[in-house]
């Protein structure tokens, strides 16, 4: 009876094993888990960024990345991981109203292995007891009289449809009195919560600002400035990011039948610019199902298409008319139209348009 058992465990061992082996031949990460050590409960958020190279011979796709806790938020790369590059899964955990060791799993599910489990782990402290080992000015680079912060940049990155995405700002008030803060301008898709509202003299606060984009229809680049007021002194943050479809709770079926883009061009040259500056380029749909082209999209003011929301049904061919206005061309130029779509193997195309100014 011993020895079946024994049988059965080595059995078992060399089937995990064999699958652990077969699952690193197609995926490899820089961690397979994580430990962030001692962290502040109100220090915010830790973060860190699980880099995984794909291994195998066909596109990488993480198709949903999932966290044991509501602590835990990972983000992803959505796009396609070509054989032989990597991707990145940020997982950040939030130390606030926590206490004690923590470990905390997350799964990951592709396109080609089986589930991947990573995991986090550290130990959560009360934020006084930490010793910190820089003063406020280094510790918090970006000072604004006496209110520092670490950074006032808000990248949000890619930011799926459906997703509500969060960034925390770490900030210290370096002074002997109180610091107010407050929201002056916000656009209706932001919010922000301050932790606290009122920070005491030489005590450390982060703000969460908050990104919600699923109500406004809304594809492509996002940027612009929200605006707090510090002890009623205006102060702006820039923000950025790229909202893209989401299709992480697609199926394999509903995959397999997505319309599928086709681009007659990579690249748009006008050469040198005269009066009639216009050029045509076609979307085609090779897949089984209707493809929305979200937006076509660019940053060049001189730069416009003759439409930019539109459904391309399987088999059809749609033409887009390039326009390049050339009394807003200062220089010769070299500049970028982003396509938006619903095709999970493409959401994303960008086609390069260059003109020489005469």
């Amino acid at each position: 009876m011993i020895m079946k058992r024994i049988s059965l465990l080595l059995t078992g061992l060399i089937l995990f094993y064999g699958w652990v082996a077969a699952q690193n031949d197609k995926v490899s990460f820089n961690e397979m888990e994580h430990d962030f050590g001692v962290i502040g409960d109100k220090d915010g958020y830790a973060t860190f960024d699980f880099v995984l190279t794909n291994n195998s011979n066909t596109a990488l796709m993480l198709t949903n990345v999932q966290a044991s806790c509501g602590c835990t938020t990972p983000t992803w790369t959505r796009e396609p991981i070509e054989p032989g590059k990597t991707g990145t899964i940020s997982v950040s955990y939030n130390p606030l109203r926590q206490s004690g060791s923590f470990s905390k799993s997350i799964s990951v599910y592709t396109n080609i292995t089986t589930p991947i489990y990573l995991k986090i782990r550290g130990e959560v402290v009360k934020s006084e007891s930490i010793i910190r080992k820089l003063p406020p000015e280094k510790e918090y680079p970006v000072a604004v009289g006496n209110y520092l912060l670490k950074t006032k940049e808000l990248s949000f990155n890619q930011v799926n449809f459906n997703e509500k995405k969060t960034i925390t700002l770490e900030v210290f008030n370096n002074s002997d009195k109180p610091i107010t803060q407050k929201t002056l301008k916000l656009p209706n898709y932001m919010t922000v919560v301050f932790n606290p509202a009122i920070i005491p003299a030489k005590t450390a606060a982060t703000i969460d600002v908050n990104m919600d984009v699923q109500d406004y229809n809304f594809y492509g680049d996002l940027s612009g400035e929200i605006t707090l007021l510090i002890n009623e002194i205006p102060l702006s943050f820039p923000y950025s990011a790229t909202v893209s479809e989401d299709f992480s709770k697609w199926t394999a079926v509903k995959r397999a039948n997505a319309g599928k883009i086709n681009v007659s061009a990579s690249e748009i040259n006008f050469g040198n610019l005269t009066s009639g500056n216009s050029r045509i380029f076609k979307i085609s749909n090779s897949g089984k199902s209707a493809l929305n082209i979200r937006t076509i999209k660019t940053s060049d003011p001189s730069i416009t298409v003759s439409k930019t929301n539109f459904v391309v049904n399987p088999g059809e061919i749609a033409e887009v008319k390039v326009n390049v206005d050339n009394k807003k061309v200062k220089s010769d130029m070299s500049s970028t139209l982003t396509i938006m779509t619903d095709d999970p193997s493409m959401p994303i195309y960008k086609i390069t348009v260059k003109a020489n100014k005469k």
